[in-house]
């Protein structure tokens, strides 16, 4: 089976959160002048350079300009040949023959083989990487195993017959394989730099890079500096020379320098009591589309007072006046969110599961929540303490911010907020080390495959750390079979249960909002909904 087969397959990054860094970045932005240099506002600072480590949107918008992979995108999310100028499939779906483009190199010019792809693979799935994305490798031949510490690395079902021929196994057939090996985290790298430099290969100075840019600097906390790889195999195509990215104190910042022509373009959404003035002042330079994305409340499963009250998880989900948030404290066309995956993923096939209550009048659901609190031990003489953390930026602060109002006059819980890093509120995550936390997940791709690993067991993107072996055996019986209608049956009934115990309390599913000057050419951003962005669609004029 060739490439065009699955063209109908779509792809995303994850599109993420809109950070913090120090002021100094202001000052860097209005000293770049040079016309041939795109200059981004990423919202953070880059936690990693390292593709296996990534895990948000705003690493991967840097990671995608580095490091390529066997299979690209276009603008419309459509998989498209990369290092891999085709492929065959088994009529079985468990083979994948990639055939690699000739002379691919490196950035310092060595070759790009077949084995560099065998080494970054199983470099991925090695617990000792700990890569919180390593289940995209979970289907191959061994790859669970190896992600389980139950099988060495160099069991994972994939092979170099010759330097220009990848080969895969897959334990059972997969539709969404193609897509995600176009994820950044299974990009390759090079065997050689990573062994002669271990762990400091990704400073600038050692950095061996394999997409359309080379690392050229990094200043914590303001800027990065990327430069055009003449070694890229698609050079030809990549117009513009420079890529400068700042991460701003906050979207105020970002803003002010795009107003003064510091910026080519924002990343983070606009202030949100700017954004109608603002669609005013720019209506052609102000995107707003919806994000393939869900905003969510992860709540401790790890915690007693939680794990073993689900009538107190349910109303603190009840007590969220949803539309208020999207039509009065955000207004930019956010959709209410009662659901684990949005309305929209595979065209509305998973849009009927939702909250059971949620079309009940919201007068309704405030009853339905205090009836639910009572009940599950809690009143004025006994209210709830909660402490939510959160990003430190002016959508979440002001999403939070009505979320404890609400759950105060609703049902008296008292609630302190504690405002993060993304970096710091990661490791939260990752060490259970919170009470209730922001949370959000864009979809990596076009399935509903995308959301369901969220809540497998001991799963490095579990951030409630839910566990529900039911869950599991949906979820791996719906994976092996290759009968779509039956597929589609078990992740419904998978999704429905998780919904049901409330682990996470979903939120809204947000739009994007990115300010674009006339001088970009080539960016298609209203086409790309699932927000993948590389430079080299880009063109500058003067």
């Amino acid at each position: 089976m060739q490439y065009k087969l699955w063209r109908k397959l779509t792809l995303v990054l994850i599109s993420s959160s809109f950070l913090v860094a120090c002021s100094k970045s202001t000052d860097s932005a209005a000293t770049i002048k040079n016309n041939n240099t795109l200059r981004v506002d990423i919202g953070s600072e880059i936690p990693t350079f390292d593709p296996a480590l990534a895990e948000d949107g705003y690493t991967y918008r840097v990671i995608n300009d580095l490091f390529a992979g066997l299979l690209d995108f276009d603008q419309a999310n459509r998989p498209i040949p990369g290092m891999a100028s085709s492929w065959e499939i088994s009529p079985d779906g468990l083979n994948y023959t990639f055939h690699l483009r000739p002379n691919l190199k490196f950035s310092d010019g060595s070759p790009i083989t077949a084995n560099d792809f065998v080494f970054s693979w199983q470099r991925l799935v090695n617990p000792k990487t700990g890569s919180s994305y390593a289940f995209l490798l979970k289907d191959v031949v061994n790859g669970a195993d190896v992600i389980a510490g139950k099988k060495a690395a160099s069991s994972l079902g994939v092979s170099a017959p010759n330097l220009s021929t990848f080969v895969v196994k897959l334990a059972h057939p997969s539709n969404a394989f193609l897509s995600y090996i176009t994820v950044p985290n299974v990009f390759v790298v090079s065997q050689a730099a990573l062994t002669k430099y271990a762990e400091s290969w990704t400073n600038p100075q050692n950095m061996v890079t394999s997409g359309a840019y080379i690392l050229k600097e990094h200043v914590l906390n303001g800027y990065i500096l990327v430069s055009k790889n003449p070694n890229y195999y698609a050079e030809s195509g990549v117009t513009i020379a420079n890529v400068k990215y700042f991460p701003f104190v906050d979207t105020n910042s970002s803003l002010a320098n795009y107003k003064t022509g510091a910026l080519d373009t924002t990343w983070q959404n606009v202030p949100v009591d700017q954004y109608q003035a603002l669609k005013k002042q720019y209506p052609d330079e102000l995107h707003t589309f919806k994000w393939e994305r869900t905003e969510y409340l992860n709540i401790n499963m790890t915690l007693p007072k939680y794990a073993k009250n689900p009538k107190l998880r349910e109303a603190l989900a009840l007590a969220i006046d949803r539309k208020s948030l999207t039509e009065l404290v955000l207004g930019s066309g956010q959709t209410p969110l009662y659901s684990i995956v949005t309305p929209t993923i595979e065209n509305g096939k998973y849009a009927d599961i939702h909250y059971s209550w949620s079309d009940l009048s919201h007068n309704k659901q405030i009853a339905l929540a205090k009836q639910l609190y009572k009940e599950a031990g809690y009143g004025p003489n006994n209210p709830l303490t909660i402490t939510i953390k959160h990003q430190n930026n002016d959508l979440y602060k002001k999403v939070m911010v009505a979320i404890m109002s609400m759950w105060q006059d609703t049902l008296g819980v008292k609630v302190t907020l504690i405002s993060e890093e993304r970096k710091v509120l990661n490791n939260d995550w990752r060490t259970a080390n919170f009470d209730l936390a922001q949370g959000g997940w864009g979809a990596d791709y076009n399935s509903v495959t995308t959301y369901t690993p969220l809540f497998i067991c001991n799963n490095g993107n579990n951030r409630s750390h839910y566990c529900n072996p039911k869950y599991d055996a949906l979820i791996a019986k719906a994976e092996a079979t290759a009968n779509p209608q039956l597929q589609e049956q078990l992740y419904k009934q998978a999704l429905a249960l998780v919904l049901n115990d409330y682990p996470i309390i979903p939120l809204f599913q947000p739009t994007h909002q990115r300010l674009v000057t006339p001088r970009i050419k080539g960016y298609d951003i209203d086409s790309n909904y699932l927000d993948n962005v590389q430079t080299k669609w880009f063109h500058l004029t003067k």
